[in-house]
């Protein structure tokens, strides 16, 4: 592609990208500034400091690189670095309790260090999206910490977190990141993660698919006062529900909500009340199912769900500055994560500041728009850290 001609037809989009560095050395330096490593003990050594791990960790995250690689490298430079050994010895020396009461400590700090009219813009929604992230796991299949799946990047077993992103319509803010162990509770976990994103804000909306749709779940944000707009599978009572109100061909003109009546003799709460309502999805039926009283019209409830589909692109983006590992420990991966996290939520930060710059930039192909913007990050990382 000829940049210099994209130039010629986009130059606001480009005084976009180019004119605001400012604004971002001024996120990163706020981010810099909370010395985060410093919580924790193992990363404060005799001859190196928690900073001194943090710029290994943060080097290996944007250049999608191993601990090895950056650590050799950096002493190859001739610059003040732990050895790779030691680097993963800290890391393995927490437990994944500790790792991830710090990695949600860690992203409540981030945010509050936000400029205030970037925290005002993403309580002001007070939207929040929660979904599982299955992270890929090569090894001793008697973990217990490890979840079988479906086959996905040549494996059957993952480490599984529960994210909750603070959404807007200019971008999104990872909040809360939690693990999820084989056979716990959905609402055992989702109460944990609530308990977390309550440190940040008082959510109004939780957007979530069917697996959290259980009738402890949506007691629990009911009982809360929180909205909430879910996908539900097609239990009996739906099923019955569906069939009585839309079995005509021309259903879709006639599409309302009804509430209903969940029941779950498996949890401690047995019923919870719902409004319901069927989506067209590529010709299949579906239901959604929202707060009762809460009046929102089916076809805004159908756009407002679709920005749920957020998460997955940024579970993706999120890999862009995630570290390569092949370590088999829980609390490593963990810190791995928070660190593409936390570098995503700076980038997330600056697209949401800069508010024109989606806008500016809709003729632009996603992969270039996450190229540039990357690599433009890299550069301006490089020049805060060495200036």
């Amino acid at each position: 592609m000829n940049l210099n001609k994209l130039k010629k037809s986009s130059n606001r989009t480009f005084a976009v990208f180019f004119r605001n560095d400012a604004r971002f050395i001024e996120i990163y330096k706020r981010f810099l500034k909370l010395d985060l490593l410093k919580q924790l003990s193992t990363f404060n050594t005799k001859k190196y400091d928690s900073q001194d791990y943090f710029k290994v960790l943060e080097h290996a995250s944007l250049h999608n690189i191993s601990i090895t690689q950056t650590c050799d490298l950096k002493r190859a430079l001739g610059e003040r670095c732990p050895s790779a050994e030691q680097v993963l010895k800290c890391c393995r020396n927490n437990s994944s309790t500790t790792m991830i009461n710090f990695m949600n400590n860690a992203l409540f700090y981030q945010f509050n260090a936000l400029p205030k009219t970037l925290q005002q813009h993403l309580k002001k929604s007070g939207i929040v999206f929660i979904d599982f992230h299955q992270d890929p796991y090569y090894g001793d299949k008697e973990n217990p910490d490890v979840k079988k799946a479906n086959v996905k990047a040549s494996t059957t077993f993952f480490y599984e977190y529960l994210t909750a992103d603070l959404y807007s319509g200019k971008g999104s803010f990872t909040i809360a990141i939690t693990h999820r162990s084989p056979h716990e509770k959905i609402d055992v976990l989702v109460k944990r993660l609530l308990a977390h994103i309550e440190k940040v804000l008082s959510p109004r909306i939780i957007i979530f698919d069917g697996e959290f749709s259980s009738v402890a779940v949506l007691a629990e944000l009911t009982r809360k006062k929180i909205k909430f707009l879910a996908r539900k599978s097609r239990s009996s009572r739906i099923k019955a529900h569906l069939t009585s109100h839309y079995s005509k061909p021309d259903w879709e003109n006639f599409r309302t909500w009804h509430p209903i009546e969940l029941r779950s003799w498996r949890s401690r709460i047995k019923t919870v009340y719902v409004d319901v309502c069927p989506q067209n999805v590529k010709g299949e039926m579906k239901a959604l199912i929202k707060s009762p009283g809460w009046a929102i019209t089916p076809r805004y409830a159908d756009k407002l769900y679709g920005k749920r589909f957020n998460i997955e692109s940024g579970y993706r983006d999120k890999h862009k500055f995630q570290s390569f590992t092949t370590t088999k420990a829980l609390s490593s991966r963990l810190l791995y994560i928070l660190f593409a996290a936390l570098l995503w939520n700076c980038w997330q930060a600056l697209l949401i500041w800069v508010k024109t710059l989606k806008s500016y930039s809709k003729k632009l192909p996603r992969s270039l728009l996450i190229t540039l913007t990357s690599t433009w990050i890299k550069i301006l990382l490089n020049k805060a850290l060495h200036s």
